[in-house]
């Protein structure tokens, strides 16, 4: 198990042979993540709580599927008090994540159903389903060398299908159980077995079910990283195009989780880049040379300044 070069991180072993391990069972026992790292458990106990604390790892999580039942809403707004406007939503309860933003709106929410808002709507609708990218074992010099070779190579580019998807029916069956099991795990799918049981009040077959079953319905969803989540500036990206499998693949070479899905006619990304010029020009780059090609069209951006969710 290779180290990993950080400033912060001061153990041998590279917390992103722990994220693997996350990816692949998100409720894999310390114990067995030391057996498979060849490590006591106390050590792995350490790791783990290390890469979680200074927010390496953003542990594993779940996002519903834009069933009809289950579907979401983004608003991106001009507002003339932005944080007046982040503490009324912040109050909503059907507000599920809200963002200060600075770029081509001042505030981005999103709702469990639809809002009626005094603020000036930039862009709005429904999302698709969500895609993650499983970030790449690599640095960002490296990342940019590898999205230039694909540029490069974009003549060979062949149009797939997108994961960015409706569900144009209700996911079915699904009961107050189920969303009350949702609740309790949707931030946090470790979360104690007995602490569901008691926050959901279903049985534990009816848990155990719903867990075996979640990717039918919604996105496991785990974040990488390398240097602490802190060290990297989130952009937001609405990109208007049909090639969203062209994206996905570019920018999924980063060494950083990215954050796909689509809203009208606009897949939007959220990046974490890191305060390096080669970084933050890349973006820049990838997307001129797409423009020029005509496989994407207009975009705007903006810089998520701080959020707020729910627990």
């Amino acid at each position: 198990m290779s180290a990993v070069k950080s400033t912060f991180w001061n153990h041998t072993g590279n917390p992103y042979d722990i994220f693997k391990l996350l990816i692949e069972e998100p409720r894999i026992p310390k114990t067995s993540i030391a057996k498979i790292l060849n490590i006591n458990p106390k050590t792995a106990d350490i790791w783990y709580n290390d890469a979680v604390e200074l927010r390496i790892i953003i542990p594993p999580f779940l996002r519903r599927k834009s069933f009809l039942n289950f579907r979401e809403y983004f608003y991106f707004v001009n507002t003339n008090d932005p944080h007046e406007c982040y503490q009324r939503m912040k109050s909503k309860k059907e507000v599920i994540y809200c963002t200060v933003q600075s770029g081509f709106s001042d505030m981005q929410i999103i709702s469990k159903a639809p809002l009626t808002l005094r603020e000036s709507i930039v862009l709005s609708g429904e999302r698709s389903d969500y895609y993650i990218s499983i970030p790449k074992n690599q640095t960002f010099e490296k990342a940019n060398l590898i999205i230039e070779k694909k540029l490069r190579d974009i003549d060979e580019y062949k149009s797939l299908p997108s994961p960015l998807i409706y569900h144009n029916k209700a996911y079915e069956p699904w009961d107050d159980l189920d969303e009350a099991i949702y609740l309790s795990l949707t931030n946090d799918l470790r979360k104690p077995w007995a602490h569901v049981l008691k926050e959901s009040g279903a049985y534990n077959d009816k848990i155990m079910n719903w867990f075996r079953t979640r990717d039918q319905f919604g996105h496991t969803i785990s974040m990488y990283f390398p240097k602490g989540e802190s060290a990297y500036q989130c952009m937001v990206f609405a990109i208007e195009t049909k090639n969203d499998k062209l994206l996905i693949d570019l920018f999924s070479e980063l060494p950083t989780s990215c954050v796909f899905c689509r809203v009208e006619n606009y897949v939007l990304i959220a990046l974490y880049i890191p305060f390096l010029y080669i970084a933050q020009s890349m973006v820049r780059r990838v997307l001129s040379y797409l423009q020029k090609r005509e496989l994407i069209n207009m975009y705007i951006n903006s810089i998520v300044e701080y959020s707020y969710r729910p627990d």
